[in-house]
C-alpha cells in the first residue's frame, strides 16, 4: 500500500508544479534575445549535420556558420529586452495536464516500471541504432587531432585545428581550452590570440567580454592588420554604445581588405546596421568609401539541400564538385582574393584532389608569401600528394617544408619530414640536428619521443 500512496503523492506534487505557473494571471515576459539564440543554435547544429552528411562542402558550411554567427552577434548587440508574446488562451491547458499526465505516467509505469514485472536480460533489450559514418565525421576529426597532440603536445597547428573543430560542433568550452593550450605554446602569435578571443566571445553568447577584448587587443598589438581582432574590437565598441568608434574600425578594415575577402559581406551588413541605429552616415567617417562586389559562393537554399538529399551519392558528389568548380571560376574574375584561394584549396583537399589543392595553395602563397598557415596547409597537401612515408618526397614538397621551417622553426611537420629527406639524401648531420630539435620539443614521456630516440641512436651509431 505504501508504494502506490507514494507514487500518487509524487504525481500530485509534479502536477502542482506544472499547474502553478499556468494558473497565474500574468506571465513574465521573456527576452527576445533568449528566443533568438535558441533558433540560431538550432540552425548551427543543422549546418553541422548537413556538412557531416556531405550535403555541404567545408567552405559552404563555414560561410553558413559565419552568417548565423553574424546574426547571433547582431541579436546580442541589438538586444533591448524585447518580449516574446505569450499566448493567453490557456483555459483548457491546466485541465488537460491534470488528466493526461497521470494517465501517461500510469501507462508507462504499468508497462515498464512495475516492480512485479519479470526482468529483461540485457542481451534481449532493444539496441540503439548504430551511428552513421557521416554523423561521426566531425568527431573523427577531433580524435585525429587529439592523437596528433598526444604524439606532439607542442604541435600548435593541431591545437588550433582542434579548437576550430570543437567550435564547429558547438563545444565552445573545449575550443577555449584548445586555443589556450595553443597560446601557451606560442603566446605571441596574433592568429592564436584572435582565435581564443573569438571562442571567448562565443562562450558569452556573442558578447565581447573584457577578457575577450583584452585578447583581441593583444592580437592587434602583434599584428595591426589582423582582420578578426579588428572586427571584434569594433563589435565590442558597438556593444558598449560607441557606434562612431565601431564604424571607424570597420570602415578602415573594409578599405584595407582585398576584393573578395570572405568577411567583407558580413562587415558591410554590420556597418549598415550600426550606422542606421546610430543615425551616422558612413561617408562622414570615410568619404572615400567604395562600393564592393559581393564575394563568396552562392549558398544553397533549403530546397537545394532537400534536392541534394534525394540524389544518389554519385550525383550528390557531382553537385558538390560543381559548387567548388563555380568558386574556381569566380576566382578567375578576382584572382587577388587570397582567402578565396585558401577556401578553394581546402575544398579540393576535402574532395581528395590534392594536385588541384596544391595549385590553389601555390596561388595563395604568391599573393601572401611566407604566411605560416598557408605554408603549413600547403605542405600537408603536398605530403599527401607524395604519399609521404611510402615514397620519397618531391623537390617541390621539400622546398615548401624548408620555407615552413624558416618561418616556424619549431613546426613538427617540417622538422620530421625534412629529417627524413636529409637521411634519404645522405645528409646525416642535418637529419640528426632536426631530429634532436624535434625530440627536445616533446615531453619526456611522449611515445613519439621514444621512436625518435631510437632513430637517433641508429643514425648516430653510423
Amino acid at each position: 500500500m505504501m508504494l502506490p500512496l507514494a507514487l500518487a503523492l509524487i504525481t500530485a506534487l509534479a502536477i502542482a508544479a506544472l499547474l502553478m505557473p499556468l494558473l497565474r494571471r500574468r506571465f513574465e515576459p521573456t527576452r527576445r534575445l533568449d528566443h533568438d539564440l535558441a533558433i540560431y543554435k538550432d540552425q548551427l547544429a543543422e549546418v553541422e549535420r548537413e556538412r557531416a552528411a556531405n550535403h555541404l562542402s567545408e567552405s559552404e558550411a563555414k560561410a553558413a556558420r559565419v552568417e548565423i554567427e553574424r546574426r547571433i552577434l547582431a541579436a546580442a548587440a541589438a538586444d533591448d529586452a524585447a518580449s516574446v508574446p505569450v499566448p493567453q488562451r490557456r483555459r483548457f491547458l491546466p485541465t488537460a495536464i491534470a488528466i493526461l499526465v497521470p494517465l501517461a505516467a500510469l501507462g508507462i509505469y504499468f508497462q515498464v516500471g512495475h516492480p512485479e514485472l519479470p526482468s529483461q536480460p540485457f542481451a534481449e533489450r532493444p539496441k540503439p541504432p548504430e551511428p552513421k559514418v557521416a554523423d561521426a565525421a566531425p568527431m573523427e576529426m577531433v580524435r585525429r587531432l587529439r592523437e596528433r597532440i598526444e604524439k606532439d603536445p607542442k604541435d600548435i597547428e593541431a591545437h588550433l585545428g582542434l579548437g576550430r573543430a570543437q567550435l564547429a560542433i558547438g563545444r565552445v568550452k573545449e575550443a577555449v581550452s584548445a586555443f589556450r593550450a595553443a597560446q601557451q605554446i606560442a603566446p605571441d602569435r596574433a592568429d592564436v590570440l584572435s582565435s581564443l578571443g573569438e571562442a571567448l566571445t562565443f562562450e558569452s553568447d556573442g558578447v565581447v567580454t573584457q577578457p575577450a577584448r583584452e585578447t583581441f587587443a593583444a592580437a592587434l598589438a602583434r599584428d595591426p592588420k589582423n582582420p578578426g581582432a579588428r572586427f571584434y574590437l569594433g563589435l565590442a565598441d558597438a556593444q558598449a554604445g560607441d557606434a562612431a568608434s565601431a564604424l571607424k574600425r570597420w570602415l578602415d578594415l573594409e578599405a584595407e581588405s582585398p576584393d573578395g575577402a570572405p568577411w567583407l559581406e558580413t562587415l558591410a551588413r554590420e556597418i549598415a546596421r550600426v550606422a542606421t541605429q546610430a543615425g551616422i552616415d558612413p561617408k562622414t567617417i570615410r568619404p572615400d568609401r567604395k562600393d564592393r562586389k559581393p564575394s563568396g559562393m552562392t549558398q544553397p537554399s533549403s530546397d537545394d539541400v532537400k534536392r541534394l538529399e534525394q540524389l544518389p551519392p554519385e550525383q550528390r558528389d557531382q553537385q558538390i564538385r560543381a559548387m567548388v568548380d563555380r568558386l574556381a571560376e569566380r576566382l578567375k574574375e578576382t584572382p587577388g582574393d587570397v582567402e578565396g584561394w585558401r577556401r578553394l584549396a581546402r575544398a579540393r583537399s576535402v574532395l581528395g584532389e590534392h594536385d588541384k589543392a596544391a595549385e590553389a595553395y601555390a596561388t595563395a602563397d604568391k599573393l601572401k608569401p611566407d604566411d605560416p598557415e598557408i605554408l603549413a596547409a600547403w605542405a600537408e597537401v603536398r605530403l599527401r600528394r607524395d604519399d609521404a612515408g611510402i615514397k620519397a618526397l618531391s623537390p617541390e614538397t621539400v622546398a615548401v617544408l624548408r620555407r615552413l621551417e624558416k618561418v616556424r622553426p619549431d613546426n613538427g611537420l617540417a622538422l620530421f619530414f625534412l629529417a627524413q629527406a636529409d637521411e634519404a639524401a645522405g645528409d646525416k648531420p642535418s637529419a640528426i640536428r632536426r631530429l634532436r630539435r624535434l625530440r627536445d620539443l616533446m615531453p619526456t614521456d611522449a611515445a613519439a619521443r621514444v621512436a625518435i630516440e631510437k632513430r637517433l641512436q641508429v643514425l648516430e651509431s653510423k
